[in-house]
Parts: C-alpha cells; sequence; structure tokens
C-alpha cells in the first residue's frame, strides 16, 4: 500500500456538510485525515483510491503534499498527525491478539 498525503478543497469553497461528507468518503476508502484546515482536509489514502476521492461531487481540487522534515512546523504538524491518526487507528489490547491463542 503506498500512501501520499494530498490536500482537498472543495466547490464553492469550504464548507462543514462538504468537509464531513469528503472526510467520510476518504476514511470508506481505507484512508485517514490528518488534519482539517480551513481551506480542507489534508488526508493519507492509497495511491490506487486517490482518483476515487477526487471524483465525489464536492471535491474541486486534490492536490500531493510535501513537508520538509528538518521545517519549521514540522514537529508541531507531525504531533498533529499522529493525534488525529491515534484516534482513527484501532490496535489490540495486549492478550487479544490471534498469535496469543496459538
Amino acid at each position: 500500500m503506498a500512501m501520499q498525503m494530498y490536500i482537498i478543497t472543495f466547490k464553492g469553497g469550504f464548507s462543514q456538510e462538504a468537509s464531513r461528507a469528503v472526510q467520510r468518503h476518504v476514511r470508506q476508502l481505507g484512508g485517514f485525515i490528518l488534519m482539517v484546515t480551513p481551506n480542507g482536509p489534508i488526508v493519507a489514502v492509497d495511491d490506487s483510491q486517490a482518483a476515487a476521492v477526487r471524483k465525489h461531487a464536492a471535491v474541486d481540487f486534490m492536490g500531493g503534499v510535501s513537508l520538509n522534515p528538518r521545517g519549521r512546523a514540522a514537529q508541531e504538524l507531525q504531533r498533529i498527525f499522529t493525534e488525529n491518526l491515534s484516534k482513527q487507528i484501532t490496535i489490540p489490547a495486549a492478550g487479544n491478539s490471534q498469535l496469543d491463542k496459538v
């Protein structure tokens, strides 16, 4: 799975409804919401699903995002991304995995 980061903007500008609809669509396609900005969300999605996100009725633009890991804001963005990802990913508790039952 080749995940990439993208920023998405909306037809007609930002609205809560459009943002929520696109975020749900991204999640249904196996992607993650890294951050929501006043312009639109920054998402991580598999390359194979990017075209499906672009085709959503509310999406005006979807472009790749690259961050300089040594940039001034890199640590703060990494913290925000990590916090948001932690709310979307469930890791089984120790002792509850299938490997423990073998």
